[in-house]
Parts: C-alpha cells; structure tokens; sequence
C-alpha cells in the first residue's frame, strides 16, 4: 500500500506540473517495484531526454506488448527524433505480461538522481541520422510532457542573449583567447580524473586538473585567479587612507594661500614695482591639487578603484618633489625669483622661506609614505583580493544557463562555459542555440566529435539557421589540422 501511495503522488503531481517531485516519487516507486508498468509509463512523461524517454516506454512495453499508449509514444519518437521502434509483439507472447526481466539499471536511476544536482553527460547525444528535432510530444498523454518544448516560446526567447554572429562566433574559434585555443586534446579524456580526485579543480579555460595552489594552468597558462567583491566590512586602512587624503587637501589648501600672502609683503615692501601677479601662479596649482585631493578622498570613501590608482599616481608625483624640494631648497627661491619678475625677493628672505620650504617637504615626505603604505596595504580592500576561480554550477532555468555561458565566455573560460551550455542543452535539447554555442566551445576545446555531434543536432533541429554549415566546415577543418 505505500508505494502504491506514493505512485498517487507521483501521478498528482506530474498533474500539476510538478515534474521533479513527480520524477523522485516515480523512482521511488520503481526502486521498490520495477515491474510497475503505470509507473513507467508516468515517468516516461516527466523525464527529459528523449533516450530516457525511449527507455520507459520500452519498458511499459516489456511488461505489457499491448500498450497502446506506450507504442505511440514510441512511434512519434521515430517518426520525429529517428530512435528506432521496437519489435512488434509476438503472437505467442501473452497479452498483459513478459517474462523478459525489467533491467531497472539500463535506465539509469542514479544518473536521473544525478541530474538534480549536476549535469548528465550530454555528450552522448544521438548521432547525426538520429539527432532530435522539434516537434510536440508524443500522443500518449503522460509521454505528451516527457520531451522539453521544442524552441524556446518567444517571451523566453527575447531574454536570451543572441547568438554570436557565424563570423564572429567562427573568430572566437580560431583566435579568441590563445590561453583556450592551446587546450590539449586529451581534455575530454581526464575528465574522469577530475571528479575522482577531490584534490583537483577543472581549469575553466581549459579543463585540464589543476590543485589549489597553482596560479596558472601548466596546459594552457591561463590566470587561475580572479578578483573578488571587497568585503562589505571596511576595514580601518581605507577610513585611514580617506582622512589622510582630507587632511592632505586641507594642507595643500593651506599653503595655498602663503603665496598671496607673500605678494602682499612684496607689494608693501615696493608699492612702486605693483603687485607680483606671478606669485599667484603656484596658489592657483596648489589650490587644484587641494580641489583634486577632496575629491579622491571621497572617491576613495566609497572604494572607487579609479581613485585608488589616481591616489597612488599623485602620491608618487608629490614624493618626488618633496624629495627635490629637501634636496634643492634654494630652487624654490630661484623659481619664486622668477615668479615675481620686477619684485624680487629680498636677501633677508631667502634663507627663512628655504627653511620653510625643507620643512614642509619633510612634512609632505612622510605623509607621503604613509599614504603609500596604506595604499598598499588597502589595496585589496578597494579593488578585492585574488581568490582561485572556482566554476560552481547552480541549476536553473535554460535561459540563465545560456547567458552564465555567453559571460564565461567572454571571458575566454570556455571550459566553464562549456558546463553552463550543457546544463542549457540538457534543459532545453531542440533550441539550436545552445546547441551551436556548445559545439563552438567543443570545438575550441579541440573535442571534435562532441562538436560534430552538437552541431549536427543544431543542423537538424533548425536546418535553416544562418552560419551552422559554415560552422560545421569549420569543424572539419580544425579537426584536420589538429591531426597534423
């Protein structure tokens, strides 16, 4: 009574549309009894692919040749994917039973468990005479839910991104990423390798193994880290860093106005020879750089990478010229000499405003390194540390496993992307766009038969789509030349 109870469940929710609750009820239900034809024959309309699909019916009708729904499944499975039919019934074989033993293991219950955490191995997809097109489901009415919808509807459609155009999908093949394009034919084979081994994480360029501590991949020398989001806590160096940069401002602001000041001294000192009018030179420039200071310090507050670099080349700059400054204090006389022009300086100035001038310099010399050294250590707070890229697969729908690929891609992680594009296939097996976008990463990852494979099914399913010969051409090519 209790799995006939949780068949009921099954069946429950396969009608509201519940086809993973359905699924697990199903292979429950078959776990205990894999001779339960209703059983099969529901989860022959839950199940994805249509191999599966083909696997339940031909068990429905192992158990019962003469299930008409079942043989019509089977039927509008060869007339529209090309799977095979199955032998007739024999005239001696009784009407309602078999003595043929149900192999519940054919069907792959742990590779359906599988398939609700990570990604069945879409690679072993029909080969090319039998490659699924779209169509409606077939006459039964469980089976009616068992193939996913052939295209995609148009609201779904529109929020897929667009496949890259033949010429530029074929330009990412041939030149693209050369840390990809130098991946190792023998990718596909250490696959295995890879998901034995805990210790080893797949390249996401390539796929090759690689361990945590690498910072390259020895196959294809392509960067294994990337930056992360900073921490939402804030760290003390970047409030630090901020107030320096303020109090900075404030000083250069400061000696700003010495310079006019200055010009009124002269003035008074030679009312005759006017106001020096140069002497206002370096205030205006040092009142900027106080204006540009405020402004990186804000910047800054709200961790703008922008302003860190800006920070650290102005840092730099106003080293460097304090360093002159202390060096050559008699430069700045000589410089405020030519400034005024008609109104020199007088002797008794010099040696009060070169103290001054090294004094400041002293000043600006060690605020200087200390912004330097804040910088240096807050960097990672404001730009994000490097981490070791880790491709983590979250199941979704089709579409967000297209543009999680397209965005890999981009990035020239064809491998990563690769997963992403299977899981859409596996979603979605009829839309010829993921079909084709997972060809092309096969094909980059120099695994030929997997691409021929996918673009073939992309031929079929959409034999009209613009660039699938062209990229089927390609294909050949490359795969000749790698056999060279």
């Amino acid at each position: 009574m209790k799995n006939a109870d949780t068949l009921h469940q099954a069946i429950a929710a396969a009608r509201d549309g519940r086809r993973d609750d359905a699924r697990a009820l199903l292979m429950r239900t078959l776990e205990a009894d894999p001779r339960n034809e209703r059983a099969w024959l529901w989860l022959s309309g839950v199940v994805d692919d249509p191999n599966d699909v083909k696997i339940c019916l031909e068990n429905v009708l192992a158990l019962n040749p003469t299930n008409a729904r079942a043989r019509q499944g089977l039927e509008w499975l060869h007339a529209r994917v090309g799977l095979p039919l199955p032998p007739p019934p024999s005239p001696a074989q009784p009407g309602g039973s078999t003595e043929r033993e149900i192999d519940v293991s054919a069907f792959s219950l742990t590779r359906l468990r599988a398939y609700q955490a990570t990604l069945a191995d879409v690679t072993a997809a029909p080969a090319p005479e039998t490659a699924i097109r779209s169509s409606p489901a077939p006459a039964s009415a469980p089976s009616r839910q068992s193939v996913q919808a052939a295209p995609a509807p148009t609201s779904a459609r529109q929020s897929v991104q667009a496949a890259p155009p033949p010429a530029s999908a074929r330009a990412a093949i041939q030149s693209g990423n050369p840390a990809a394009s130098r991946a190792p034919t023998t990718a596909s084979s250490r696959l295995a390798s890879i998901e034995a081994d805990d210790n080893t994480i797949p390249c996401p360029y390539c796929g090759a193994p690689t361990v945590e501590a690498q910072r390259r991949c020895t196959q294809c020398s392509g960067s294994l880290l990337v930056r992360v989001t900073p921490s939402e806590e804030r760290s003390p160096i970047v409030p630090a860093l901020v107030w320096l940069w303020r109090g900075g401002a404030i000083a250069t602001v400061l000696i700003a106005l010495i310079f006019p000041v200055l010009g009124v001294f002269l003035y008074q000192e030679n009312p005759a020879r006017g106001f020096p009018i140069g002497i206002l030179i370096p205030a205006v420039l040092l009142a900027l750089v106080g204006m540009v200071g405020f402004s990186v310090a804000q910047q800054l507050a709200q961790r703008s990478v922008w302003a860190l670099y800006l920070a650290v080349g102005l840092t730099v700059a106003g080293l460097i010229g304090a360093l002159a400054l202390v060096a050559r204090p008699d430069a700045f006389t000589d410089m405020l000499n030519r400034l005024t022009g008609a109104t020199p300086l007088p002797p008794g100035w010099l040696a009060p405003l070169q103290f001054g001038g090294r004094l400041v310099a002293i000043g600006a010399i060690v605020a200087h390194i200390i912004a330097m050294t804040l910088s240096a250590v807050g960097y990672n707070d404001v730009v994000g540390r490097l981490e070791r890229f880790r491709h983590i697969l979250k199941p979704s729908d089709h579409v967000t496993h297209y543009n999680n690929g397209v965005a890999l891609k981009n990035r020239g992680m064809w491998y990563a992307a690769s997963l992403e594009w299977e899981w859409a296939v596996k979603k979605a097996p009829y839309d010829a766009t993921y079909l084709r976008a997972l060809g092309l990463a096969y094909a980059r990852l120099k695994q030929f038969d997997k691409a021929r494979a996918m673009i073939d099914r992309a031929l079929q399913a959409a034999p009209n789509q613009p660039g699938l010969a062209e990229d089927r051409a390609l294909i050949e090519r490359l795969a000749s030349q790698n056999e060279r």
